[in-house]
């Protein structure tokens, strides 16, 4: 059997015990091994066993990812999120995946909700993973960074981990369709608009080639109704995501329009902010 280790950032408060009950209900044995990266405030005084716990100040979610793949000695690595974690049946599809194919690029599966679309919590996962809603659109260029099986060999020996980075360089995994993991993050809408105000931010300072302030305004100031209505999109295509996007649309808008904000600030200043308000 091939080994598999899951290497799993963290931001936030978060219970260990909980983790890896929820971790072994999905079908994880005692074989694979697991590495939580988190920050010192919010590691646990003692970790249950089975459970590798990692601490880094002053993290970015992509710093904790490295710290975490770092400590990772198998041949294959999955990079999870404490707040969408897999599924029943997503060790057995990824297990079979690798051991059958062992594609070079390795793997990636859906990312669904693990509440009904009244739960508040439908916002974040709208603006950031619907599209990843089973079933997939066929032409889906994208992939999520938190649910993702590696093949050592892919990952650079970085500090941080970026998928961004890896697709550049010609990353190409396969979708294993039964490899789901399901979003639960905690929401608060202040906290939730904050964290898009960053992520614009961080987005538009690194952003390669660098647009000219003659174009980043007027984009920057289109860009609340252009994300709205690409979340709305993909949306469409389920019926839960399809009512729930209507549900929400004004506090979709809202979060998108502080994601914009944040672009513009980082066009403006050049500058990314702190790197550790990112998750």
């Amino acid at each position: 059997m091939t080994s598999l280790a899951l290497a799993i950032a963290v931001k936030g408060k978060w219970d260990a015990d909980r983790l890896l009950q929820d971790l072994r209900n999905a079908g994880a044995g005692s074989a694979n091994e697991i590495h939580v990266a988190c920050s010192p405030e919010h590691a646990p005084a003692t970790a249950p066993q089975g459970l590798n716990v990692h601490a880094k100040a002053n993290a970015s979610l992509f710093d904790l990812w490295g710290l975490a793949i770092a400590q990772c000695r198998s041949d294959w690595i999955a990079i999870l999120h404490a707040d969408a974690l897999p599924a029943s049946g997503w060790f057995a599809a990824i297990q079979r995946s690798v051991e059958t194919e062992g594609w070079k690029d390795g793997y990636w599966g859906p990312v669904e909700p693990r509440f009904d679309r009244s739960d508040p919590r439908t916002i974040g996962y709208l603006t950031e993973y619907c599209q990843f809603h089973r079933p997939l659109e066929p032409s889906l260029k994208e992939i999520p960074g938190s649910n993702l099986v590696l093949p050592r060999e892919r990952i650079e020996a970085t500090r941080d981990f970026s998928k961004t980075r890896l697709l550049r360089q010609g990353l190409a995994p396969r979708l294993v369709e039964d490899a789901v993991v399901l979003y639960a993050r905690p929401f608060r809408f202040r906290d939730y608009c904050r964290r898009r105000f960053c992520h614009g931010r961080a987005f538009a300072a690194s952003r390669t080639p660098r647009l000219s302030l003659l174009i980043a305004i007027p984009l920057t100031l289109a860009l609340p109704l252009i994300r709205t209505t690409r979340i709305m999109r993909h949306a469409w295509h389920h019926k839960n995501p399809r009512l729930a996007s209507l549900r929400w649309l004004p506090a979709i808008l809202a979060a998108e329009t502080c994601w914009s904000a944040g672009e513009l600030a980082g066009y403006v200043t050049r500058r990314s902010g702190d790197a550790s308000a990112l998750d």
